[in-house]
């Protein structure tokens, strides 16, 4: 840092090398989506690709949240 800078205490939480990134909002299925994820899951533990982007489709979801 130049000399006669201030950094805050906040600006170094906020930005920092240890700042946090936000957390990620949880996704809230409901019991049918609960269902038909669980049922992909033990078909396959590892839903990717062309599946993966269906099932979301299918349950009005993102490809992010289809875990």
């Amino acid at each position: 840092l130049p000399p006669g800078s201030e950094v805050s205490q906040e600006s170094l939480l906020l930005h920092g090398p240890f700042a946090r990134k936000p957390k990620r909002i949880r996704t809230a299925f409901s019991p049918s989506q609960l269902l038909r994820l669980e049922r992909a899951f033990e078909k396959n533990h590892y839903v990717v690709g062309a599946e993966r982007k269906q099932l979301a489709s299918s349950l009005s979801l993102s490809e992010t949240q289809v875990p």
